[in-house]
């Protein structure tokens, strides 16, 4: 299930809200925001590494920290992992880049099944008059560069109920912003994922369960920086700053039992885990 037993979910009212779920352990001292920069030496070893390793199709996926499974789909541009219960993806992960964002491909509506998936995803008939937007987790705008990525990227295993204050507000704010980071840092890295509250409301005949908060987690590591934020917005219209809304990778982690970027250098993943410099990526 993608949901956490006991479940009970920070209200992000206000900054000081916002950094108490990424506070450090007692005892410990909170990390000062500097910028993640690496040695010329460094910079000389992780590229050739990092180059390899981020072709690999696999690199982005996160894995569990509690004990879940889903099915894995990949399609051209994205891969996903099937959360049959709740008839979702528990999380979507794709790679980025400027160059990707020059096609002319228009936005497609075909709302559909999607065939890979073993034991059938939702229907769009399950939001019919559901009060609910059939959200999308890879955003459409972000596959203008191909006409297969833009049509897979209506696959209803892409999509989550999302309120429509919400889906075409902070939401679409956040998916432009997440464009943009890709054209000024040439690449980028892209997880989102639902969290699902226990015993929450189900939509339609495949009981599509409706997330109490929706995520995203973006990754930078073009030399000689490296950044990583992390996003978490609940699933309601919100007319506040993008950067009320950003959090540790790390605490994001603990909170919806999900371990990102996992095949990073151990010592470079928990520095940009831990690292609470989000001022940087709004420069």
């Amino acid at each position: 299930m993608n949901y956490l037993k006991g479940f009970e979910g920070p209200t992000i009212k206000s900054p000081e809200v916002r950094r108490e779920i990424s506070k450090p352990e007692p005892g410990k001292e909170e990390e000062k925001p500097t910028p993640i920069t690496v040695s010329e030496k460094e910079v000389f070893e992780l590229e050739a590494f990092l180059m390899d390793l981020t072709e690999m199709p696999e690199f982005s996926h996160p894995t569990f920290s509690v004990d879940q499974n889903g099915e894995l789909i990949s399609h051209s541009a994205y891969s996903l992992s099937y959360d049959e219960e709740n008839e979702q993806a528990y999380w979507v992960s794709y790679k980025l880049t400027a160059d990707m964002l020059n096609g002319g491909i228009k936005r497609g509506n075909n709302f559909r099944e999607d065939p890979t998936v073993s034991t059938s995803s939702a229907s769009p008939l399950d939001y019919r008059l559901s009060g609910y937007d059939r959200g999308h987790l890879a955003p459409a705008g972000d596959f203008t560069y191909s006409k297969t990525a833009m049509d897979e990227s209506f696959y209803m295993s892409n999509m989550s109920p999302q309120l429509p204050g919400f889906n075409r507000g902070i939401w679409k704010k956040l998916e432009d912003q997440v464009r943009y980071w890709a054209q000024a840092n040439e690449q980028i890295f892209v997880v989102t994922g639902p969290v699902i509250k226990e015993n929450s409301l189900t939509l339609g005949q495949n009981k599509v369960a409706v997330p109490e908060y929706f995520y995203k987690v973006i990754l930078d590591i073009h030399p000689p920086e490296y950044k990583a934020i992390a996003f978490l917005m609940k699933n309601e219209k919100s007319n506040r700053p993008l950067l009320d809304f950003a959090i540790t990778v790390d605490s994001l982690e603990r909170f919806a039992g999900l371990d990102f970027f996992p095949m990073l250098p151990d010592s470079l993943e928990k520095r940009l885990e831990k690292s609470n410099n989000h001022e940087i990526w709004f420069e």
